[in-house]
């Protein structure tokens, strides 16, 4: 869970924060005494600005960036939107993470608004500086179309040194399709804004249900202004009811023809759509989802494209059961594909390698774990 609403937090009282790195977009801060990779956060930060600026505008101030540990130093106090720790167990969903977040400033605590980063990883970037740039502009929007628009916008895939938006978010897609917003649910988190209180769930539901109203009227209208959505939603609200003009593209949404549509993405021309189309659909839990990713890695020719298949597929097959046909025919594409496979960034070659030692159970004693090795190759699955 990417939190995208403005949190009330208190740090441990002895920190404090020091600029470390500076650009004409923004400012990178790292909490006295620790270490930070200032080219890696770079290297998100970069296309990230160039695909909120493209779409919202230039930022007209140089945005505060926190490198923010997630994992040693998480908030001490209560966060607005109910979450009381970097890893929150929620009712009814399960446990959510909280990888970044933005303050809106203004208050005691922040003069200024900044974003909290706890991964160097570009779609979370984009989806917290879209959260920036409404902050700096000063508009006042419903929380669920601010969350739809930074959680469409910051899914995707960082490919040839730009972001390129897939849109379909498949953990939120997964998440509403399992359980049903009743009428009064569903009208309780159109009319939230950010300044109202709220709990932990209703913070992840409002993130869902945002993320599904705009990419239904994005996919309605891909060319509008992004505000034309908001408009196009509140003309039907005013027609026939904000709830059922919601319900209607709701329903939309979690049919299978949405999900059927978007496999067909994996046949794309442009290696970037294929890329970003496929990162994250183990989230589905669907052998549909692995079926196409397999036809998608037969015919696919390139190294990346092929190595990210992969461990997509590897994921989607600990989600769901495949059976010995499905998983032999995955096994036999999988294992070589990553064994072979090779990558141009050198952390990100080396980690492949470790992947494939801990799945082979070779070196054991001499590799990292494959949770460390995965993570250093989010960028090909993790959505």
């Amino acid at each position: 869970m990417a939190c995208g609403v403005a949190l009330a937090l208190l740090f441990s009282s002895c920190a404090s924060w020091t600029p470390v790195a500076r650009n004409d977009s923004w400012t990178l801060y790292a909490k006295d005494g620790e270490t930070v990779d200032v080219d890696r956060f770079d290297r998100a930060l970069a296309p990230a600005f160039r695909a909120v600026e493209e779409r919202m505008g230039p930022f007209q101030r140089r945005v505060r960036v926190h490198a923010w540990d997630h994992e040693s130093d998480a908030p001490t106090a209560a966060l607005q939107g109910g979450v009381e720790s970097e890893v929150d167990d929620v009712p009814g969903i399960g446990p959510a993470r909280v990888r970044a977040f933005h303050v809106k400033g203004g208050s005691l605590l922040f003069e200024q608004s900044g974003v909290f980063l706890g991964v160097a990883e570009v779609g979370t970037a984009v989806h917290e500086l879209v959260h920036a740039r409404v902050a700096e502009a000063g508009l006042d929007l419903p929380l669920w179309f601010e969350e739809g628009v930074a959680s469409y916008w910051g899914d995707g895939a960082y490919h040839a040194g730009e972001w390129c938006v897939d849109g379909l978010a498949c953990w939120p897609l997964r998440e509403l399709r399992d359980q049903y917003l009743e009428d009064d649910e569903l009208a309780r988190l159109l009319a939230l804004h950010a300044r109202d209180e709220y709990d932990a769930r209703e913070n992840l539901l409002v993130h869902f249900l945002g993320w599904a109203l705009v990419f239904d009227l994005a996919r309605e209208a891909p060319d509008a202004h992004w505000r034309e959505w908001q408009a196009m939603f509140e003309r039907e609200a005013a027609q026939k009811g904000a709830v059922r003009a919601a319900r209607v593209r709701l329903e939309r949404v979690l049919s299978e023809a949405t999900t059927a549509s978007w496999f067909e993405r994996l046949a794309s021309k442009d290696p970037a759509v294929r890329l970003a189309t496929a990162k994250g659909l183990w989230k589905l839990r669907d052998v549909r989802a692995i079926d196409a990713l397999l036809a998608a890695l037969e015919r696919e020719e390139e190294p990346e494209l092929r190595v990210a298949f992969a461990l997509n597929l590897l994921l989607a097959s600990a989600e769901v059961r495949v059976g010995r046909t499905r998983w032999n025919r995955l096994a036999a594409v999988v294992f070589p594909t990553l064994r072979e496979g090779r990558l141009s960034d050198e952390r990100e070659d080396q980690a492949l390698r470790d992947v494939y030692a801990g799945l082979r159970r070779w070196d054991s004693g001499r590799t990292r774990g494959s949770q460390a090795a995965l993570a250093d190759l989010a960028r090909l699955w993790e959505e």
